[in-house]
């Protein structure tokens, strides 16, 4: 590499730090290279800095956080000192702190402060992790379960031992396909605290096999949420044992038919049905507005 260009990297990285390092973290440095004599900015310029709206210096000194003078035109002018407390400002509210928790830091700002606060900084970055690594898990879930039954033939009816399965239920009379997402959103508003990720979790509907058999079908009396088997507090806990299972894709007007033939078949191998008929919606409008993507799987526990 050449002398020449050599001294003219250099040039250009210096001019870097002079126009982007020291207009954030030095910013009396900056403004100094910018004019010498100016003291105090207007707040467009304030504004133009730190890439907020004039609306937002204005709320915060309302709330006392900055403390511009006005000048002879009425206009406000902000100081070296306000621009180093818009400084702290910005930082900790990227970080999450509410305006209460910053005015009170920068009332009493001292080493003894700035380390407890430095500790709770830390404490929500730790936070933030741990629910980015829920998300992350969240997501991850998804994923399997979308490849997983999506990739599931439809129309095939087995025979499965399925484990007790403890669920939140809620009770109600639903006569139309709509009324259960509204179902399923009241049963989520209950259990907010706990079912906090609705998108991946396992949904299905209740219906009475005296109404399947009678051409009743799609009059449900429960929307349910079924939960990790080891949870520990539930609603109901719908018995193990063997099911009588068939999962089909595409509408929901198509239930009727499936529901049929899977009695039939559960009447062909000499078996009983107990119990009602459950539907899960596996792939449903939560994650397309395709209806020939849904995927629901009809179950029914047999015996004998």
């Amino acid at each position: 590499m050449t002398f020449s260009i050599k001294v003219g990297i250099i040039r250009m990285s210096r001019a870097f730090v002079d126009r982007y390092f020291y207009r954030f973290y030095a910013p009396e440095r900056f403004f100094n290279m910018e004019d010498a004599m100016k003291n105090e900015y207007r707040i467009k310029e304030l504004a133009q800095l730190y890439g907020v709206g004039t609306d937002t210096l204005r709320y915060y000194e309302r709330l006392g956080l900055i403390r511009p003078r006005r000048g002879e035109n009425g206009y406000r002018l902000y100081s070296l000192q306000d621009i180093y407390r818009l400084t702290i400002i910005r930082d900790l509210r990227q970080l999450g702190f509410s305006t209460d928790r910053i005015s009170a830091y920068l009332d009493d700002l001292n080493i003894k402060n700035t380390q407890s606060l430095l500790s709770e900084e830390q404490q929500l970055i730790r936070q933030r992790l741990r629910q980015l690594r829920q998300i992350d898990r969240a997501i991850s879930e998804r994923q399997k379960h979308l490849k997983q039954y999506a990739a599931l033939p439809g129309g095939q009816i087995t025979i499965r031992s399925i484990a007790d399965r403890p669920c939140l239920l809620f009770n109600t009379d639903i006569s139309r396909d709509e009324e259960v997402d509204f179902a399923i959103k009241k049963l989520h508003n209950r259990h907010a605290d706990t079912i906090r990720d609705l998108g991946g979790q396992a949904i299905g509907a209740g219906m009475r096999l005296d109404e399947v058999r009678a051409g009743r079908f799609g009059h449900y009396h429960s929307v349910f949420f079924l939960l990790e088997p080891n949870a520990k507090e539930y609603d109901l806990l719908l018995p193990g044992g063997k099911y009588a299972c068939l999962v089909y894709t595409g509408s929901y007007r198509a239930a009727p038919s499936y529901a049929q033939r899977l009695l039939c078949e559960i009447n062909a191998q000499k078996l009983c049905a107990a119990g009602d008929l459950l539907e899960l919606y596996h792939i449903d409008n939560r994650y397309t507005g395709k209806e020939e993507e849904f995927v629901t799987e009809l179950q029914i526990r047999i015996e004998g």
